[in-house]
């Protein structure tokens, strides 16, 4: 989650400073991944989705899908490391031994729930046509 969460508020943050509104950076971010991509990836594959997608958008996969992968790839393998060499667990086992654990826990689950990105999204997804059926 930690992976999709700071993918999606990266290209959220971009769209947003190069002037487009929260509603259509959140649209043309978790509302494209999980109302239109994932469902996609899922039922189909990546493959049906390369060969259903515009030529446009067939050659801005294939020339950025090395790009991120090489970006991502190192913090893939150190994440796996320090899950692998018990750094992880560690971190889990201090982090919730605190007494205030729950506290701060509560405060920097609502950190991100009070960010832009959320903020903009609980108003487009009350605009989908499933919340609107009268």
């Amino acid at each position: 989650m930690g992976a999709i969460q700071g993918l999606l508020l990266a290209q959220y943050e971009v769209l947003r400073e190069h002037g487009h509104s929260p509603s259509e950076a959140f649209n043309e971010t978790v509302e494209e991944l999980t109302q239109s991509l994932g469902p996609l990836f899922g039922e189909r594959g990546m493959d049906w989705m390369y060969a259903n997608c515009s030529t446009t958008a067939q050659r801005g996969a294939l020339d950025w899908a090395p790009r991120f992968h090489d970006a991502i790839k190192p913090v893939m393998e150190w994440l796996y490391l320090s899950v692998k060499s018990g750094i992880e667990a560690q971190i889990s086992i201090d982090s919730n031994s605190k007494p205030d654990y729950r506290a701060g826990l509560e405060k920097e689950l609502e950190a991100m729930r009070n960010q832009e990105m959320w903020q903009a999204g609980a108003v487009v997804r009350k605009l989908r046509p499933e919340n609107n059926a009268d």
